[in-house]
């Protein structure tokens, strides 16, 4: 077993820090695997480890921080924190507007009556009028240690997301 023989390749729920530390050292060094997500930029990552430094795994961090954010800002435009009322401006958060990328520069432009369009850490986030997600991001990674896994953002996907089905 191990790339070297036989090509391995891990999906997010078997991507782990942990799961191969018994195995015999260095099987793992080399074998990819992937996760949903944009990879946080180290100033995020540095945000994040001054409120928990003992965080090991940013998987889903960025992701997470734009969607408090988008609500916060769909909140805002609609005047209620409801259910409908955060749904029905979802879209008008994240698409068509004067670009934005912090809570303070967002709602500066909301507070001049401008249209946004917030980019998080995550990237560009934009919803369709059915609330779906236009464009997603994969990330590639590496164990360079079977409890070691490395970043591979050049390798990192991109992508428009299809429309769901009738």
């Amino acid at each position: 077993v191990g790339p070297d023989k036989i090509k391995i390749y891990l999906v997010d729920g078997n991507l782990s820090g942990t799961a191969f530390r018994d195995l015999p050292a260095g099987i793992m060094n080399g074998v990819k695997g992937t996760l949903p997500g944009a990879y946080p930029p180290a100033d995020f990552q540095e945000r994040l480890l001054a409120i928990d430094p003992t965080l090991t795994d940013f998987s889903y961090a960025a992701e997470s921080y734009d969607a408090i954010m988008l609500l916060a800002l769909a909140a805002e435009i609609g005047g209620a924190t409801d259910g409908v009322t955060l749904a029905a401006n979802l879209e008008d958060a994240s698409k068509g507007g004067t670009k934005c990328y912090s809570w303070a520069e967002c709602k500066g432009l909301l507070d001049e009556g401008t249209d946004i369009d917030y980019d998080g850490v995550s990237g560009p986030v934009e919803f369709d009028a059915d609330g779906e997600v236009t464009e997603a991001t994969m990330g590639v990674y590496e164990y360079v240690a079977n409890d070691n896994i490395e970043a591979r953002p050049e390798e990192f996907v991109v992508g428009a997301v299809p429309a769901p089905l009738p």
